[in-house]
């Protein structure tokens, strides 16, 4: 497992940054999952004991457990994986925590916090979303990772909002095409 860590940044080619948390998300979060370390950051995969007891000639006897320092090593190869996928700027985040798990829930609270402004600007700037002169994948991108945002935040939208406000922002000449959607009576997704 830690040559697929030390190669990890072929694929996480993102620095974390307070910007750019969905994206670095994005990859991080099926590397790990791809590897059997999601367990690490999400606790599903505990620190095992790092003693095991045993009976030996009908005495108790206490030695060190060997998965526990299996469990440590990786843990410290993940969390130095995660940190070397962090910016500057996000980097003090990390600071005095000694686990991946530690510091993935010190991460995801800090940039995928569910504050209110935040939400609710983000909600603005969906509401308010206009093709203008981009392409419409280049609008449907936009609009996606906006309610990718907002459902970070604590706001997920359902399809039909989703469809409300991205439909609305489209050009005029896809007015016709939004009028055959709305007939269809059934949401779509972006």
């Amino acid at each position: 497992m830690v040559n697929s860590l030390s190669t990890a940044h072929h694929f996480i080619s993102i620095k974390l940054t307070y910007k750019n948390y969905l994206f670095w998300r994005a990859q991080v979060v099926p590397f790990l999952d791809g590897h059997d370390l999601l367990g690490f950051v999400n606790g599903t995969n505990p620190c095992p004991p790092a003693t095991q007891t045993g009976v030996s000639d009908d005495t108790a006897t206490t030695q060190l457990n060997p998965s526990h320092r299996a469990w440590v090593r990786q843990d410290q190869d993940l969390l130095s994986m995660l940190m070397s996928s962090f910016s500057d700027e996000v980097m003090p985040l990390a600071i005095g925590h000694r686990t991946s798990l530690a510091v993935w829930t010190v991460v995801v609270g800090a940039l995928a916090s569910s504050s209110r402004s935040r939400g609710l600007n983000l909600l603005r700037k969906l509401q308010t979303l206009d093709q203008g002169d981009m392409s419409a994948t280049d609008y449907i991108g936009k609009a996606r990772v906006l309610v990718e945002e907002l459902a970070l935040t604590g706001r997920p939208m359902t399809l039909e909002e989703q469809n409300l406000y991205v439909l609305h922002g489209l050009r005029p000449e896809f007015r016709g095409l939004v009028s055959s959607l709305n007939i269809r009576g059934q949401p779509i997704t972006l």
